[in-house]
């Protein structure tokens, strides 16, 4: 009797990966829930704490996983009565439209509605130009191997 026989084989069938449009979207997705929560916690006069993951030695010399704050800062500040905001993907901004890259916001009430319509139109694709230009930019500027 043959030790193969005792499992059940199939055929391997992976689940579809993201494209690398689809992963950009969600990674600035991820980005503008974060300035949203911000928004909000900013607000009710909170402040708000994100964790991250990161390595560190104790007493003994071991690396352990401990979770530490990360600063979240705003992307968005005050220009007269009004509010400025840029949306950010890595650390340069988006040109939104034709040289322009800044969202004119009239009161601080209005800015979570303004940023819950940019993760809309990110997942309608609406910023993919823009999102290419800044990664295009990038890739010219890295040396090749």
């Amino acid at each position: 009797m043959s030790f193969l026989s005792k499992l059940t084989i199939t055929q391997l069938k992976r689940n579809p990966r993201q494209t690398p449009q689809e992963a950009r979207r969600t990674k600035l997705i991820i980005k503008l829930e974060e300035q949203l929560a911000l928004a909000q916690v900013q607000a009710k006069g909170e402040r708000l704490i994100v964790t991250k993951p990161c390595w560190t030695r104790d007493d003994n010399g071991n690396k352990v996983r401990i979770q530490r704050e990360r600063q979240v800062k705003p992307w968005w500040f005050p220009q007269g009565s009004e509010l400025h905001m840029v949306v950010r993907y890595g650390a340069q901004q988006l040109e939104l439209t034709k040289g322009k890259r800044a969202i004119v916001i009239s009161s601080p009430a209005l800015l979570p509605g303004a940023i819950n319509t940019l993760i809309q139109a990110t997942q309608a694709g609406e910023l993919d130009a823009a999102i290419d230009a800044v990664v295009g930019a990038r890739k010219l500027k890295l040396p090749k191997p």
